[in-house]
């Protein structure tokens, strides 16, 4: 060590017992605030908490909390009322793409079987923390003519869980 770090670490232990004589107190939790080894004397002087923990507790005690607004929910109708009286042909017309026509029979599909008395689980293995809603009839063997409640009707709808839905799908399992 040369003579200036020698220097520099006997001003630094001078500055330290200095301080530790007459700490600064958190004023929230009472606890003296701690000089670390990157920090001058000045830096801790101005410190008024120990941590930011402290800070944001005592900030937050006098803070004024705003009230959220209640919000009213809307009472819709019911939303798959209109789907009940169109036809699998009149609703791909409507929806234009095939895409859109079986993501409206899919959610349907689901607030029926969701709404029903039907336990929420999986018919094959009973898993419950993720149910997929599956036809038991497909909604490609309906007839164009057939309305889309009775392709929804809950009736042709059961639970599964992932792995059965695509067992079922791909024709490796089979519901009695």
């Amino acid at each position: 060590m040369n003579k200036n770090e020698i220097n520099n670490r006997l001003r630094r232990e001078k500055k330290l017992e200095e301080y530790y004589k007459n700490p600064n107190h958190c004023i929230h939790c009472g606890n003296i605030i701690e000089m670390l080894p990157h920090q001058k004397t000045n830096e801790v002087r101005v410190k008024k908490f120990c941590n930011q923990s402290c800070a944001t507790t005592f900030n937050n005690m006098n803070r004024v909390k705003k009230e959220k607004p209640i919000k009213i929910k809307k009472v819709r109708p019911k939303q798959f009322d209109y789907l009940n009286f169109l036809t699998k042909k009149e609703l791909y017309d409507l929806r234009g793409v095939y895409y859109k026509f079986r993501a409206t029979i899919r959610r349907q599909a689901h607030h029926n079987f969701m709404t029903s008395d039907k336990p929420k689980k999986c018919i094959a293995c009973g898993y419950e923390k993720h149910v997929e809603v599956c036809h038991i009839k497909s909604v490609s063997e309906f007839d164009d003519n057939v309305t889309i409640s009775e392709i929804n009707h809950i009736d042709n709808l059961i639970g599964l869980c992932p792995t059965h839905h695509w067992e079922f799908d791909n024709g490796h399992l089979k519901i009695k």
